[in-house]
Protein backbone atom coordinates (compact mmCIF):
# COMPACT_ATOMS: atom_id res chain seq x y z
CA UNK A 1 0.00 0.00 0.00
CA UNK A 2 1.54 3.30 -1.06
CA UNK A 3 1.72 6.41 1.11
CA UNK A 4 -1.29 8.05 -0.56
CA UNK A 5 -3.64 5.20 0.21
CA UNK A 6 -2.28 4.87 3.75
CA UNK A 7 -3.01 8.54 4.35
CA UNK A 8 -6.49 8.21 2.80
CA UNK A 9 -7.31 5.19 4.96
CA UNK A 10 -6.08 7.02 8.06
CA UNK A 11 -8.25 10.04 7.20
CA UNK A 12 -11.37 7.90 6.73
CA UNK A 13 -10.76 6.21 10.08
CA UNK A 14 -10.36 9.58 11.78
CA UNK A 15 -13.66 10.82 10.34
CA UNK A 16 -15.39 7.66 11.57
CA UNK A 17 -14.06 8.19 15.09
CA UNK A 18 -14.59 11.94 15.46
CA UNK A 19 -18.10 11.47 16.83
CA UNK A 20 -17.04 8.80 19.31
CA UNK A 21 -14.75 10.70 21.65
CA UNK A 22 -11.58 10.02 19.69
CA UNK A 23 -9.49 12.24 17.43
CA UNK A 24 -6.60 11.48 15.11
CA UNK A 25 -3.17 13.04 15.59
CA UNK A 26 -0.15 12.23 13.54
CA UNK A 27 -0.02 9.44 11.02
CA UNK A 28 -2.40 6.75 12.24
CA UNK A 29 -2.45 7.71 15.93
CA UNK A 30 -5.80 8.23 17.61
CA UNK A 31 -6.25 10.15 20.87
CA UNK A 32 -8.98 8.86 23.19
CA UNK A 33 -10.87 11.31 25.39
CA UNK A 34 -13.82 9.36 26.82
CA UNK A 35 -15.57 6.01 27.17
CA UNK A 36 -17.07 6.21 23.69
CA UNK A 37 -13.64 6.73 22.18
CA UNK A 38 -12.26 3.77 24.14
CA UNK A 39 -15.07 1.49 22.96
CA UNK A 40 -14.44 2.63 19.38
CA UNK A 41 -11.13 0.73 19.46
CA UNK A 42 -13.26 -2.29 18.51
CA UNK A 43 -13.77 -0.68 15.08
CA UNK A 44 -10.03 -0.82 14.37
CA UNK A 45 -8.40 -3.19 16.92
CA UNK A 46 -5.01 -3.10 15.19
CA UNK A 47 -4.67 0.71 15.33
CA UNK A 48 -2.42 3.01 17.34
CA UNK A 49 -4.04 4.78 20.28
CA UNK A 50 -3.18 7.07 23.19
CA UNK A 51 -5.24 8.33 26.11
CA UNK A 52 -5.70 12.09 26.22
CA UNK A 53 -7.68 12.14 29.49
CA UNK A 54 -8.66 10.05 32.48
CA UNK A 55 -11.71 7.99 31.52
CA UNK A 56 -14.61 7.07 33.76
CA UNK A 57 -16.27 3.77 32.77
CA UNK A 58 -18.80 3.90 35.60
CA UNK A 59 -22.51 3.65 34.92
CA UNK A 60 -22.47 0.76 32.43
CA UNK A 61 -21.00 -2.72 32.15
CA UNK A 62 -17.99 -2.92 29.86
CA UNK A 63 -17.86 -5.42 27.01
CA UNK A 64 -14.32 -6.86 26.69
CA UNK A 65 -12.79 -6.20 23.28
CA UNK A 66 -9.95 -7.92 21.39
CA UNK A 67 -6.88 -5.82 20.62
CA UNK A 68 -3.85 -6.25 18.41
CA UNK A 69 -2.54 -2.69 18.18
CA UNK A 70 -0.72 -0.31 20.51
CA UNK A 71 -2.20 1.70 23.36
CA UNK A 72 -0.16 4.35 25.16
CA UNK A 73 -1.90 5.30 28.38
CA UNK A 74 0.45 8.29 28.87
CA UNK A 75 0.04 7.89 32.61
CA UNK A 76 -3.73 8.40 32.39
CA UNK A 77 -6.27 6.37 34.36
CA UNK A 78 -9.26 4.30 33.33
CA UNK A 79 -11.45 4.03 36.40
CA UNK A 80 -14.64 2.28 37.54
CA UNK A 81 -14.30 -0.52 34.98
CA UNK A 82 -17.05 -3.11 35.53
CA UNK A 83 -17.10 -6.40 33.61
CA UNK A 84 -19.83 -8.97 34.22
CA UNK A 85 -19.52 -11.26 31.18
CA UNK A 86 -16.67 -12.64 29.03
CA UNK A 87 -16.06 -11.28 25.57
CA UNK A 88 -17.33 -13.12 22.50
CA UNK A 89 -13.83 -14.30 21.51
CA UNK A 90 -12.59 -17.82 22.26
CA UNK A 91 -9.01 -19.03 22.09
CA UNK A 92 -7.39 -22.40 22.70
CA UNK A 93 -5.81 -22.87 26.12
CA UNK A 94 -3.94 -25.88 27.46
CA UNK A 95 -3.58 -27.27 30.95
CA UNK A 96 -0.47 -28.83 32.46
CA UNK A 97 -1.03 -32.00 30.44
CA UNK A 98 -1.42 -29.97 27.23
CA UNK A 99 -5.09 -30.87 27.01
CA UNK A 100 -6.80 -28.14 25.00
CA UNK A 101 -9.96 -26.16 25.77
CA UNK A 102 -11.92 -23.52 23.86
CA UNK A 103 -11.86 -20.73 26.42
CA UNK A 104 -13.49 -17.31 26.88
CA UNK A 105 -11.93 -14.28 28.57
CA UNK A 106 -13.07 -11.36 30.69
CA UNK A 107 -11.09 -8.16 31.33
CA UNK A 108 -10.73 -4.69 29.87
CA UNK A 109 -9.35 -6.47 26.79
CA UNK A 110 -10.57 -9.97 26.14
CA UNK A 111 -7.42 -10.72 24.10
CA UNK A 112 -4.09 -9.05 23.38
CA UNK A 113 -2.39 -10.56 20.32
CA UNK A 114 0.87 -9.05 19.06
CA UNK A 115 -0.24 -5.97 20.99
CA UNK A 116 1.44 -3.48 23.27
CA UNK A 117 -0.13 -1.62 26.19
CA UNK A 118 2.06 0.82 28.10
CA UNK A 119 1.82 3.43 30.86
CA UNK A 120 -1.86 2.74 31.54
CA UNK A 121 -3.55 2.81 34.94
CA UNK A 122 -6.68 0.99 36.04
CA UNK A 123 -8.32 2.13 39.26
CA UNK A 124 -11.38 0.70 40.96
CA UNK A 125 -11.74 -2.09 38.38
CA UNK A 126 -14.24 -4.86 39.12
CA UNK A 127 -14.43 -8.05 37.07
CA UNK A 128 -17.08 -10.40 38.44
CA UNK A 129 -17.98 -13.41 36.32
CA UNK A 130 -20.28 -16.37 36.80
CA UNK A 131 -19.84 -18.72 33.87
CA UNK A 132 -20.39 -22.27 32.67
CA UNK A 133 -17.73 -21.80 29.98
CA UNK A 134 -14.01 -22.42 30.33
CA UNK A 135 -12.94 -18.96 31.36
CA UNK A 136 -10.06 -16.77 32.48
CA UNK A 137 -10.75 -13.44 34.20
CA UNK A 138 -8.32 -10.62 34.94
CA UNK A 139 -8.25 -6.83 35.15
CA UNK A 140 -6.30 -5.77 32.05
CA UNK A 141 -6.28 -8.73 29.63
CA UNK A 142 -7.90 -12.15 29.71
CA UNK A 143 -5.53 -13.63 27.10
CA UNK A 144 -2.12 -12.48 25.86
CA UNK A 145 -0.22 -13.88 22.90
CA UNK A 146 3.25 -12.47 22.17
CA UNK A 147 2.17 -9.14 23.65
CA UNK A 148 3.89 -6.54 25.81
CA UNK A 149 2.47 -4.92 28.95
CA UNK A 150 4.86 -2.21 30.10
CA UNK A 151 4.71 0.32 32.93
CA UNK A 152 1.05 -0.36 33.74
CA UNK A 153 -0.60 -0.34 37.14
CA UNK A 154 -3.93 -1.93 38.01
CA UNK A 155 -6.02 -1.83 41.16
CA UNK A 156 -9.26 -3.73 41.63
CA UNK A 157 -11.06 -6.99 42.31
CA UNK A 158 -11.49 -10.15 40.25
CA UNK A 159 -14.22 -12.68 41.03
CA UNK A 160 -14.91 -15.87 39.09
CA UNK A 161 -17.57 -18.43 39.98
CA UNK A 162 -16.92 -21.22 37.53
CA UNK A 163 -18.73 -24.35 36.45
CA UNK A 164 -16.14 -25.58 33.93
CA UNK A 165 -12.80 -27.37 33.90
CA UNK A 166 -10.35 -24.75 32.60
CA UNK A 167 -10.63 -21.69 34.85
CA UNK A 168 -8.26 -18.99 36.01
CA UNK A 169 -8.03 -15.59 37.66
CA UNK A 170 -5.18 -13.10 37.32
CA UNK A 171 -4.55 -9.64 38.69
CA UNK A 172 -3.09 -8.26 35.46
CA UNK A 173 -3.59 -10.99 32.84
CA UNK A 174 -5.24 -14.38 32.62
CA UNK A 175 -3.54 -16.74 30.22
CA UNK A 176 -0.75 -16.56 27.64
CA UNK A 177 2.75 -15.39 26.87
CA UNK A 178 4.61 -12.14 26.38
CA UNK A 179 6.57 -9.46 28.22
CA UNK A 180 5.45 -7.86 31.47
CA UNK A 181 7.75 -5.21 32.89
CA UNK A 182 7.61 -2.35 35.41
CA UNK A 183 3.99 -3.09 36.31
CA UNK A 184 2.21 -2.77 39.66
CA UNK A 185 -0.81 -4.78 40.78
CA UNK A 186 -2.98 -4.34 43.87
CA UNK A 187 -5.78 -6.88 43.73
CA UNK A 188 -8.29 -8.96 45.62
CA UNK A 189 -9.05 -12.23 43.79
CA UNK A 190 -11.91 -14.61 44.52
CA UNK A 191 -12.60 -18.00 42.94
CA UNK A 192 -15.38 -20.47 43.71
CA UNK A 193 -15.49 -23.87 42.02
CA UNK A 194 -18.96 -25.14 41.10
CA UNK A 195 -17.79 -27.77 38.64
CA UNK A 196 -19.11 -30.84 40.46
CA UNK A 197 -18.99 -33.27 37.54
CA UNK A 198 -15.22 -33.05 36.94
CA UNK A 199 -12.09 -31.86 38.67
CA UNK A 200 -11.27 -28.41 37.39
CA UNK A 201 -7.85 -27.12 36.39
CA UNK A 202 -7.74 -23.91 38.40
CA UNK A 203 -5.10 -21.14 38.16
CA UNK A 204 -4.63 -18.00 40.23
CA UNK A 205 -1.81 -15.45 40.04
CA UNK A 206 -1.42 -11.87 41.18
CA UNK A 207 0.20 -11.01 37.85
CA UNK A 208 -0.56 -13.89 35.44
CA UNK A 209 -2.83 -16.87 36.12
CA UNK A 210 -1.22 -19.32 33.69
CA UNK A 211 1.46 -18.98 31.04
CA UNK A 212 5.00 -17.82 30.49
CA UNK A 213 6.46 -14.34 30.21
CA UNK A 214 9.49 -12.16 30.70
CA UNK A 215 8.57 -10.65 34.07
CA UNK A 216 10.82 -7.87 35.31
CA UNK A 217 10.62 -5.17 38.01
CA UNK A 218 6.96 -5.81 38.85
CA UNK A 219 5.28 -5.29 42.21
CA UNK A 220 2.25 -7.31 43.31
CA UNK A 221 0.00 -7.03 46.33
CA UNK A 222 -2.49 -9.89 46.37
CA UNK A 223 -5.30 -11.03 48.64
CA UNK A 224 -6.52 -14.32 47.19
CA UNK A 225 -9.44 -16.59 48.13
CA UNK A 226 -9.71 -19.94 46.37
CA UNK A 227 -12.26 -22.69 47.05
CA UNK A 228 -11.54 -25.57 44.69
CA UNK A 229 -12.47 -29.24 44.38
CA UNK A 230 -10.12 -29.75 41.44
CA UNK A 231 -6.41 -29.00 41.02
CA UNK A 232 -5.08 -25.77 42.51
CA UNK A 233 -2.25 -23.83 40.85
CA UNK A 234 -1.80 -20.67 42.89
CA UNK A 235 1.09 -18.22 42.85
CA UNK A 236 1.63 -14.79 44.33
CA UNK A 237 2.75 -13.67 40.86
CA UNK A 238 2.08 -16.58 38.43
CA UNK A 239 -0.27 -19.50 39.10
CA UNK A 240 1.43 -21.93 36.73
CA UNK A 241 4.58 -20.94 34.85
CA UNK A 242 4.36 -22.96 31.66
CA UNK A 243 4.81 -22.69 27.91
CA UNK A 244 1.38 -24.30 27.50
CA UNK A 245 2.20 -25.30 23.94
CA UNK A 246 2.84 -21.70 22.90
CA UNK A 247 5.84 -20.78 20.77
CA UNK A 248 7.69 -18.62 23.26
CA UNK A 249 11.14 -18.70 24.88
CA UNK A 250 11.77 -19.35 28.55
CA UNK A 251 11.48 -15.92 30.12
CA UNK A 252 13.31 -13.70 32.56
CA UNK A 253 12.05 -13.41 36.12
CA UNK A 254 14.09 -10.61 37.72
CA UNK A 255 13.69 -7.72 40.15
CA UNK A 256 10.15 -8.47 41.29
CA UNK A 257 8.39 -8.12 44.64
CA UNK A 258 5.21 -9.79 45.89
CA UNK A 259 3.33 -9.38 49.16
CA UNK A 260 0.06 -10.68 50.50
CA UNK A 261 -1.55 -14.10 50.79
CA UNK A 262 -3.74 -16.70 49.13
CA UNK A 263 -6.25 -18.53 51.31
CA UNK A 264 -7.30 -21.76 49.64
CA UNK A 265 -8.43 -25.35 49.91
CA UNK A 266 -8.17 -28.22 47.46
CA UNK A 267 -11.00 -30.63 48.16
CA UNK A 268 -9.50 -33.42 46.10
CA UNK A 269 -8.14 -36.85 47.18
CA UNK A 270 -5.55 -36.58 44.41
CA UNK A 271 -4.17 -33.52 46.12
CA UNK A 272 -1.52 -31.23 44.53
CA UNK A 273 -2.19 -27.88 46.26
CA UNK A 274 0.40 -25.70 44.52
CA UNK A 275 0.82 -22.31 46.17
CA UNK A 276 4.13 -20.41 46.17
CA UNK A 277 5.16 -16.73 46.33
CA UNK A 278 6.37 -16.32 42.74
CA UNK A 279 5.32 -19.33 40.65
CA UNK A 280 2.74 -21.72 42.05
CA UNK A 281 3.86 -24.57 39.79
CA UNK A 282 6.79 -24.37 37.38
CA UNK A 283 6.62 -26.68 34.39
CA UNK A 284 9.00 -24.50 32.38
CA UNK A 285 12.31 -23.04 33.45
CA UNK A 286 13.46 -19.44 33.44
CA UNK A 287 16.53 -17.93 31.83
CA UNK A 288 17.24 -15.81 34.89
CA UNK A 289 15.83 -15.56 38.42
CA UNK A 290 17.49 -12.71 40.33
CA UNK A 291 16.68 -9.98 42.88
CA UNK A 292 13.16 -11.24 43.58
CA UNK A 293 11.73 -10.51 47.03
CA UNK A 294 8.55 -11.62 48.77
CA UNK A 295 6.43 -11.20 51.87
CA UNK A 296 3.84 -13.78 50.94
CA UNK A 297 1.77 -16.16 53.06
CA UNK A 298 0.36 -19.50 51.93
CA UNK A 299 -2.88 -20.06 53.83
CA UNK A 300 -4.24 -23.53 53.22
CA UNK A 301 -7.23 -24.94 55.07
CA UNK A 302 -8.61 -28.46 55.24
CA UNK A 303 -12.08 -27.33 56.23
CA UNK A 304 -14.10 -27.64 53.03
CA UNK A 305 -17.46 -26.80 54.54
CA UNK A 306 -17.30 -23.05 53.91
CA UNK A 307 -16.48 -21.10 50.78
CA UNK A 308 -13.46 -18.90 51.42
CA UNK A 309 -14.41 -15.24 51.06
CA UNK A 310 -12.87 -11.87 51.88
CA UNK A 311 -15.64 -11.22 54.40
CA UNK A 312 -16.01 -13.52 57.36
CA UNK A 313 -19.57 -12.50 58.27
CA UNK A 314 -22.55 -14.40 56.90
CA UNK A 315 -24.63 -11.21 57.26
CA UNK A 316 -22.23 -8.25 57.00
CA UNK A 317 -23.22 -4.92 58.51
CA UNK A 318 -21.95 -2.55 55.82
CA UNK A 319 -21.16 1.08 56.58
CA UNK A 320 -20.38 3.43 53.67
CA UNK A 321 -17.94 6.30 53.84
CA UNK A 322 -17.75 8.85 51.03
CA UNK A 323 -14.31 10.38 50.59
CA UNK A 324 -14.39 13.36 48.21
CA UNK A 325 -11.66 13.92 45.67
CA UNK A 326 -9.06 16.61 46.24
CA UNK A 327 -6.74 18.61 44.07
CA UNK A 328 -4.29 15.72 43.77
CA UNK A 329 -6.23 12.87 45.39
CA UNK A 330 -8.90 10.50 44.15
CA UNK A 331 -12.32 10.40 45.72
CA UNK A 332 -14.08 7.11 46.41
CA UNK A 333 -16.65 5.29 48.49
CA UNK A 334 -15.35 2.89 51.14
CA UNK A 335 -17.63 0.04 52.20
CA UNK A 336 -16.73 -1.55 55.54
CA UNK A 337 -18.29 -4.31 57.59
CA UNK A 338 -18.78 -3.13 61.15
CA UNK A 339 -18.59 -6.74 62.37
CA UNK A 340 -15.59 -8.36 60.67
CA UNK A 341 -13.75 -5.25 59.43
CA UNK A 342 -13.56 -6.31 55.78
CA UNK A 343 -13.66 -3.31 53.46
CA UNK A 344 -13.44 -2.45 49.81
CA UNK A 345 -13.41 0.70 47.74
CA UNK A 346 -15.31 1.62 44.57
CA UNK A 347 -17.05 4.53 42.80
CA UNK A 348 -13.92 6.56 42.25
CA UNK A 349 -13.98 10.23 41.28
CA UNK A 350 -11.01 11.86 39.59
CA UNK A 351 -8.85 14.51 41.27
CA UNK A 352 -10.30 17.95 40.69
CA UNK A 353 -9.32 21.50 41.50
CA UNK A 354 -11.80 24.07 42.78
CA UNK A 355 -11.76 26.97 40.31
CA UNK A 356 -11.58 30.43 41.84
CA UNK A 357 -12.62 33.71 40.24
CA UNK A 358 -10.81 35.13 37.23
CA UNK A 359 -8.25 37.68 38.38
CA UNK A 360 -6.74 40.49 36.34
CA UNK A 361 -3.06 40.11 35.55
CA UNK A 362 -2.78 42.92 32.99
CA UNK A 363 -5.40 45.64 32.59
CA UNK A 364 -7.13 46.17 29.26
CA UNK A 365 -6.59 49.54 27.63
CA UNK A 366 -7.33 51.33 24.39
CA UNK A 367 -5.31 49.35 21.86
CA UNK A 368 -3.79 47.31 24.71
CA UNK A 369 -4.70 43.63 25.34
CA UNK A 370 -5.19 42.43 28.91
CA UNK A 371 -4.81 39.05 30.64
CA UNK A 372 -6.80 37.19 33.28
CA UNK A 373 -5.80 34.15 35.30
CA UNK A 374 -7.84 31.57 37.20
CA UNK A 375 -6.33 29.54 40.03
CA UNK A 376 -7.52 26.76 42.30
CA UNK A 377 -9.04 28.30 45.41
CA UNK A 378 -7.68 25.40 47.50
CA UNK A 379 -4.08 24.82 46.41
CA UNK A 380 -3.41 27.86 44.23
CA UNK A 381 -2.51 25.89 41.10
CA UNK A 382 -2.97 27.93 37.93
CA UNK A 383 -5.89 26.45 35.99
CA UNK A 384 -5.89 28.75 33.00
CA UNK A 385 -5.20 32.11 31.48
CA UNK A 386 -7.05 34.06 28.84
CA UNK A 387 -6.31 37.13 26.75
CA UNK A 388 -8.76 40.00 26.84
CA UNK A 389 -9.20 41.98 23.65
CA UNK A 390 -7.96 45.56 23.57
CA UNK A 391 -10.58 48.29 23.90
CA UNK A 392 -11.83 49.67 20.57
CA UNK A 393 -13.60 53.01 21.20
CA UNK A 394 -16.75 54.21 19.44
CA UNK A 395 -15.98 56.78 16.75
CA UNK A 396 -19.46 57.73 15.51
CA UNK A 397 -23.05 57.11 16.48
CA UNK A 398 -26.53 57.98 15.16
CA UNK A 399 -30.15 56.87 15.44
CA UNK A 400 -31.59 55.27 12.32
CA UNK A 401 -35.11 54.16 11.50
CA UNK A 402 -36.90 57.26 12.87
CA UNK A 403 -40.36 57.69 11.24
CA UNK A 404 -41.10 60.54 8.79
CA UNK A 405 -44.69 60.83 9.99
CA UNK A 406 -46.55 60.72 13.26
CA UNK A 407 -47.35 57.45 15.02
CA UNK A 408 -50.86 56.47 16.05
CA UNK A 409 -51.68 55.40 19.61
CA UNK A 410 -51.15 51.63 19.92
CA UNK A 411 -48.54 51.44 17.17
CA UNK A 412 -44.97 50.17 17.72
CA UNK A 413 -41.78 50.98 15.85
CA UNK A 414 -38.26 49.60 16.18
CA UNK A 415 -35.54 52.20 16.13
CA UNK A 416 -31.96 51.19 15.34
CA UNK A 417 -28.62 52.72 16.10
CA UNK A 418 -25.51 52.78 13.95
CA UNK A 419 -22.39 52.33 16.08
CA UNK A 420 -19.06 52.62 14.29
CA UNK A 421 -16.63 50.99 13.98
CA UNK A 422 -18.41 47.62 13.91
CA UNK A 423 -15.76 46.08 16.20
CA UNK A 424 -16.19 48.73 18.89
CA UNK A 425 -15.83 47.17 22.32
CA UNK A 426 -18.91 48.73 23.93
CA UNK A 427 -21.75 48.72 21.43
CA UNK A 428 -24.50 48.86 24.05
CA UNK A 429 -27.09 51.65 23.62
CA UNK A 430 -29.31 53.10 26.35
CA UNK A 431 -32.68 54.43 25.16
CA UNK A 432 -34.82 57.12 26.90
CA UNK A 433 -38.10 58.96 26.30
CA UNK A 434 -38.83 62.50 27.44
CA UNK A 435 -42.52 61.64 27.99
CA UNK A 436 -43.55 58.04 28.51
CA UNK A 437 -47.21 59.06 28.48
CA UNK A 438 -46.68 59.79 24.81
CA UNK A 439 -43.93 57.33 23.79
CA UNK A 440 -42.46 54.49 25.79
CA UNK A 441 -39.23 52.83 24.67
CA UNK A 442 -37.72 49.52 25.74
CA UNK A 443 -34.07 48.54 26.05
CA UNK A 444 -33.69 47.42 22.43
CA UNK A 445 -35.13 50.65 20.94
CA UNK A 446 -38.71 49.51 20.29
CA UNK A 447 -41.19 52.43 20.59
CA UNK A 448 -44.71 52.07 21.94
CA UNK A 449 -47.11 54.91 21.04
CA UNK A 450 -49.19 55.60 24.17
CA UNK A 451 -51.05 58.90 23.77
CA UNK A 452 -51.23 62.02 21.61
CA UNK A 453 -48.41 64.52 21.87
CA UNK A 454 -44.69 64.80 21.14
CA UNK A 455 -41.67 63.22 22.87
CA UNK A 456 -37.92 63.26 22.39
CA UNK A 457 -36.32 59.83 22.07
CA UNK A 458 -32.67 59.83 23.20
CA UNK A 459 -29.90 57.26 22.77
CA UNK A 460 -26.47 57.12 24.39
CA UNK A 461 -23.49 54.77 24.11
CA UNK A 462 -21.22 53.72 26.93
CA UNK A 463 -18.54 55.97 25.46
CA UNK A 464 -20.81 59.03 25.85
CA UNK A 465 -21.97 59.45 22.25
CA UNK A 466 -25.56 60.70 22.06
CA UNK A 467 -28.28 61.29 19.47
CA UNK A 468 -31.99 62.08 19.60
CA UNK A 469 -35.11 62.50 17.49
CA UNK A 470 -38.52 64.11 18.04
CA UNK A 471 -41.55 61.96 17.29
CA UNK A 472 -45.25 62.91 17.36
CA UNK A 473 -48.22 60.75 18.22
CA UNK A 474 -51.57 61.77 16.66
CA UNK A 475 -55.03 60.27 16.48
CA UNK A 476 -56.14 58.68 13.23
CA UNK A 477 -59.50 59.72 11.72
CA UNK A 478 -61.09 56.55 13.03
CA UNK A 479 -59.69 57.15 16.50
CA UNK A 480 -61.01 60.72 16.27
CA UNK A 481 -64.50 59.46 15.40
CA UNK A 482 -64.35 57.06 18.33
CA UNK A 483 -63.35 59.92 20.62
CA UNK A 484 -66.10 62.08 19.10
CA UNK A 485 -68.71 59.51 19.95
CA UNK A 486 -67.33 59.03 23.43
CA UNK A 487 -67.10 62.76 24.06
CA UNK A 488 -70.64 63.31 22.86
CA UNK A 489 -71.87 60.88 25.45
CA UNK A 490 -69.78 62.58 28.12
CA UNK A 491 -71.02 66.03 27.10
CA UNK A 492 -74.62 64.91 27.13
CA UNK A 493 -74.22 63.32 30.56
CA UNK A 494 -72.50 66.41 31.96
CA UNK A 495 -74.79 68.91 30.18
CA UNK A 496 -71.86 70.93 28.86
CA UNK A 497 -72.67 74.23 27.17
CA UNK A 498 -70.34 73.48 24.24
CA UNK A 499 -71.69 71.34 21.48
CA UNK A 500 -70.40 67.78 21.36
CA UNK A 501 -68.62 68.35 18.04
CA UNK A 502 -66.78 71.38 19.39
CA UNK A 503 -65.92 69.45 22.56
CA UNK A 504 -64.44 66.56 20.59
CA UNK A 505 -62.70 68.60 17.89
CA UNK A 506 -59.87 69.52 20.25
CA UNK A 507 -58.87 65.85 20.29
CA UNK A 508 -58.35 65.59 16.54
CA UNK A 509 -54.94 66.21 15.07
CA UNK A 510 -54.38 66.79 11.39
CA UNK A 511 -51.04 65.98 9.81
Amino acid sequence: MNRFWKAALSLMLCLALLGSGAACFGEGETLIFDAEGLAAIAQDPSGRYALAADIDLGGADWTPIPFSGTLDGRGRTIYNLHVTAPGAEERETRDGNLKSYNTSFAALFSTLEDAEVRDLKLRGALVEITSDRHCFAALLAGYIDHSRILGCSVEGRVSLIGNAVMVGTGGLAGYGCGEIADCAVDTEIFFEDRCYTARCEQFMGGLLACGIADIERCRVSIRGYDSCSGYVHNGGMVGMYYLCGMDYHNGLFDGNYVEGFISFFEDNPDRRAYCEPFRGESLSGVRSFEDNREDFERRETWDYSHILRPESCSEPAIVDELVPSGCDSWGYTRHSCALCGHSWVDSYTAPAHTPGEWETVEEVGVGQEGRERRSCSVCGAVLGERVLAAIVPVESFRITGAPNKALRPGETLALTAEVLPENATDRAVRWTSSDENVLAVDEDGTLFAVGRGRAVIGAETGDGFTDSCRIAVRLSFRQWLQNLFSCSLVAKQKGTARGPFLFAFSFYDTE
